[in-house]
């Protein structure tokens, strides 16, 4: 009977200290992870930070307590209808589109030719400065 069984389990005894110290070893190196991904989220006061704790003009943040909800940004603004009426028939050169920028107040530009493909997300500073075949503007937009 033993002739039978011992096709049919490959692993002989040899082998089997071998396989124990194996699983052994991964258990040790994964129990390491498991254990961290249980613990709870730190403390803002028990994680280091190499920013400076200050804004643009040099004062001191205030530190948000737990809970608090988080002060929004103030946003960049885009009045493309500034830019629009006087920009809107002219040939789309650098100093044009910089210009489209400035007249609309937005932190960034790009030009959009027809059928050039873009991405969707909407950025409030940016201008969208939108040209014809001939490179002339036909629109400008926000976003």
């Amino acid at each position: 009977m033993s002739n039978r069984i011992g096709p049919l389990f490959p692993l002989r005894l040899r082998h089997l200290p071998a396989a124990r110290l194996l699983s052994g070893a991964v258990l040790a190196a994964t129990l390491p992870l498991a254990m961290a991904a249980c613990a709870g989220p730190r403390g803002a006061d028990e994680m280091s930070s190499s920013a400076p704790n200050s804004d643009d003009q040099g004062a001191a943040v205030k530190p948000i307590a737990v809970g608090e909800p988080h002060p929004m940004p103030a946003p960049r603004t885009c009045n493309a209808d500034a830019a629009k009426a006087a920009l809107v028939g002219k040939t789309a050169d650098t100093a044009t589109v910089e210009r489209a920028r400035t007249q609309a107040g937005g932190h960034t530009v790009r030009v959009l030719k027809p059928g050039q493909m873009i991405t969707k997300e909407y950025m409030d500073g940016r201008v969208n400065v939108h040209v014809d075949e001939n490179n002339v503007i036909v629109d400008v937009g926000c976003g």
